[in-house]
């Protein structure tokens, strides 16, 4: 009896200790996971674009949640943030929101590096570099941010992406990485000019470590964008794979960017998340 009370008091203790909290401040929101045992890494985790009845905080918080039981099971501190509508929210022609690195107060990406630097401390590696997962928007956020941060970035996961930055300086940031100098309004009126230069160096970097999982029956057609060739995201996404490791061979990197279809799945970030866990965790991808 005294052992299953010891085992029902641990338990509890679990239970109450590790929670999905939301912290909140001026440039952002965010959710946090935080393991009973001390956790090695951080793992970001970035939400798929919002409908108009969504609430941003609900989503991410849906989105973590998935990830409670591999943070358990691989010993990391889950980061959620909230991109909502108005700090991080879609503006239009392809320029504005969280998905492109965008933000009102602060950019998406330096946001997410302010809060891994924040808990950093709570690891055990006590490292800025994480693993990074996104789905759909969340996933166009992913790429975007590879490429801007590739020394960040331990593995990245992208779910079902519809759109990529491609390593061309022929076509402008956010789909290729040609300097965009560009006037952004959002929706209180406040604008930002923003001037954007990428190096393809930083593409051959980040294609070491990113893969792409999306399920076989997310086949809608998708709308044409400067520098994307082919007609859905799964074509898509093997065309800025083979386009990465490309670039990569021009800096001496052995790129290995690779397309993960899992079958009977569509545009599901449900269903495709124990897939990208294990593209993230698994030795060997698979």
């Amino acid at each position: 009896m005294r052992s299953l009370l010891v085992l029902v008091s641990i338990f509890f203790t679990v239970c109450v200790n590790a929670k999905v909290t939301l912290e909140s401040s001026w440039d952002g929101d965010f959710y946090k996971y935080i393991p009973t045992q001390k956790p090695k890494n951080i793992m970001v985790i970035a939400h798929g674009m919002l409908s108009k009845t969504d609430n941003a905080s609900d989503v991410a918080k849906k989105y973590i949640t998935r990830w409670v039981p591999y943070a358990d099971k691989y010993g990391l501190l889950l980061i959620a943030p909230v991109f909502d509508t108005a700090r991080f929210g879609n503006l239009g022609g392809g320029y504005g929101g969280y998905r492109n690195l965008f933000g009102k107060n602060t950019s998406a990406d330096q946001f997410v590096n302010s809060v891994v630097d924040r808990y950093s401390n709570y690891t055990s590696s006590r490292s800025n570099r994480f693993y990074l997962y996104g789905h759909s928007a969340g996933g166009q956020f992913v790429n975007r941010y590879i490429v801007t941060h590739p020394d960040r970035v331990i593995r990245s996961v992208i779910s079902a992406a519809g759109r990529y930055s491609y390593p061309t300086k022929s076509t402008k940031w956010p789909y290729g990485a040609g300097d965009l100098s560009k006037t952004i309004k959002w929706k209180d009126g406040t604008q930002q000019r923003v001037y954007i230069s990428k190096h393809l160096k930083n593409y051959a970097m980040a294609s070491k470590n990113v893969s792409i999982v999306i399920g076989s029956k997310d086949i809608k057609a998708q709308p044409k964008r400067p520098a994307h060739i082919g007609n859905n995201r799964i074509e898509i996404a093997h065309n800025w794979a083979r386009a990465m490791n490309e670039n990569a061979k021009k800096y001496g990197i052995k790129g290995s960017v690779n397309v993960k279809i899992i079958p009977n799945i569509g545009h599901s970030s449900s269903e495709l998340t124990p897939y990208c866990a294990k593209t993230l965790f698994s030795s060997d991808g698979a």
